[in-house]
């Protein structure tokens, strides 16, 4: 048979095993969801991955006495069961695009290794190896990682900053014009918002500026996928004319740990280019348990999201209320929007400074896990912050407010402070990049005592967790300020990720000409 009549009956049998396929495109369908069920349902057997069988075989694994039976159960493979390997039933296609739809995306693709996989897809779609990207300096930690394996060279914009609360907000348009306006080499500009306390730049500015250069805008947006399933929300990144915007479904909405979204609109993003680099970054093996939640996710929040994320926002409400009346509790509100960089408030992210009981956030958090078992979603120097959400109810609501009402009358009364570490501006922790991050990362290193680092060119990204933001990123050169901070926050306990050492007795550097790696 010749190579088109191969082609040919090749064609005739993907449409005839589409006839079969349990896939509608409609909000009310779950077609991964649905395909799952079908597959038990007609009583098939896979030899082949995953090992468990679904949970079916001879042996019940340890792991289903806390996850269930059922989660095996919904865990058979993607294009031998739930799909066939040409992918013929269109089982998971259907289900991105009908997550495109909802959202107002031209093209939604969904990662099982959260959004730090969506980062680096989107950096090596929108920029080659030793090309410009202008981006905003305080990105979460996969960005960074991202300009490693990218090979990107990063122009950073500085976000706005707010000396009151002490922490970075959004990008100012007219930064980023300006930027933008030096470099006109680059290829694209990323910014992160809403950031983790919940302010949101002005997208829709940032959006303009960038598509009068012609570039377009990625927006890692992981603290606001929620934001298209509710008015009472922000408008969204994509609502506001992002490119290429990027969610955690887990963050905001209800799918597994791990489960985030690419999507895509316009046509200043290649998207063939786009479909080959998440083929590059995507396991061959998605768990389709972990991707049935991105789809069930979004047709819930479709169908009930105005609803149920307006409940989460009244129950923010309150919490905020009670805060408000506690001695020694600050709380952040919407009075920090009205600059370019903070231009709109998510309710949802309960912030509040704790110095004012003498306590470093840190303490203050350890302090409810050890006497009230909560556990709150940030501490910092200086603040906590309890995320709201959906699933949060009133009692829930109810325990936190009596808990920090305890925290209240357990050291108001104390006598002096604990060091609260002092937190530079911004511009006294800024220096030179003078390298690639992927040359510094990948390149030859040694290891060097911390009083020996300034001078130094940083080969590591050093991110204080959360909010995981780096301090120092590779290709920048390590000063005394910078040192002495991070020593300064070591000393406090502050969780440090992506150093060698990470007690910070050692930096690891770029080794220096003619010297051996150590």
């Amino acid at each position: 048979m010749d190579v088109d009549a191969m082609r040919e009956r090749n064609q005739q049998q993907a449409e005839q095993e589409a006839e079969q396929s349990p896939a509608r495109a409609e909000q009310d369908a779950a077609p991964i969801g649905d395909a799952i069920e079908a597959f038990h349902a007609r009583g098939a057997l896979a030899f082949g991955i995953p090992a468990h069988r679904a949970g079916e075989g001879d042996v019940v694994p340890d792991a289903a006495r806390w996850a269930g039976a059922s989660a095996f159960r919904s865990d058979p493979g993607m294009n031998n069961g739930i799909d066939n390997r040409h992918q013929s039933w269109q089982v998971e296609p259907t289900a991105m695009q009908l997550f495109a739809e909802a959202v107002g995306a031209d093209q939604t693709l969904f990662s099982t290794n959260g959004s730090t996989l969506n980062v680096h897809v989107a950096m090596l779609t929108a920029v080659r190896p030793g090309e410009t990207l202008v981006m905003a300096r305080n990105g979460h930690k996969s960005a960074f990682s991202g300009l490693v394996l990218s090979g990107a060279r990063p122009i950073y914009v500085d976000p706005e900053y707010d000396a009151r609360w002490q922490l970075a907000h959004g990008v100012d348009p007219d930064a980023l014009d300006r930027a933008l306006s030096e470099h006109p080499e680059a290829r694209a500009a990323m910014v992160f918002t809403p950031s983790y306390y919940g302010v949101s730049a002005n997208v829709r500015a940032l959006a303009e500026v960038c598509h009068r250069h012609g570039v377009p805008l990625i927006t890692d947006d992981a603290w606001g996928l929620d934001y298209s399933f509710c008015s009472r929300l922000p408008p969204s990144a994509l609502e506001s004319g992002a490119d290429m915007a990027i969610g955690s479904v887990h963050k905001t909405l209800n799918g597994f740990g791990q489960t985030s979204v690419l999507s895509v609109q316009g046509d200043l993003i290649d998207t063939s280019r786009l479909e080959i680099c998440f083929e590059l970054e995507q396991s061959t093996s998605a768990s389709a348990l972990l991707l049935s939640s991105i789809d069930a996710a979004r047709r819930q929040f479709v169908r009930e999201g105005e609803e149920i994320l307006g409940k989460a926002i009244d129950r923010a409400l309150r919490l905020r209320a009670a805060i408000e009346d506690m001695p020694g509790l600050d709380l952040m509100s919407d009075e920090v929007t009205g600059t370019p960089g903070a231009f709109a408030f998510d309710p949802t992210h309960v912030t509040f400074d704790v110095i004012g009981l003498g306590l470093t956030g840190f303490s203050a958090a350890d302090w409810l896990r050890q006497h009230q078992r909560l556990h709150m979603e940030l501490s910092d120097h200086r603040r906590l912050m309890a995320l709201i959400t959906y699933a949060d109810d009133d009692a829930a609501i109810d325990r936190l407010t009596s808990a920090l009402r305890a925290l209240v009358d357990a050291h108001r009364s104390r006598n002096g402070a604990q060091f609260i570490p002092d937190v530079p501006d911004p511009a006294a922790l800024r220096t030179e990049a003078v390298m690639l991050p992927r040359d510094a990362f990948l390149g030859t290193t040694e290891s060097v005592p911390w009083r020996e680092a300034a001078g130094r060119i940083s080969a590591g990204m050093i991110c204080p967790y959360p909010p995981g933001i780096p301090v120092i990123a590779p290709g920048e050169r390590l000063t005394t300020e910078i040192v002495d901070y991070l020593e300064q926050l070591a000393a406090a306990g502050v969780m440090v990720e992506g150093a060698g050492d990470e007690s910070l007795a050692e930096f690891r550097v770029v080794a220096e000409p003619g010297q051996p790696a150590r």
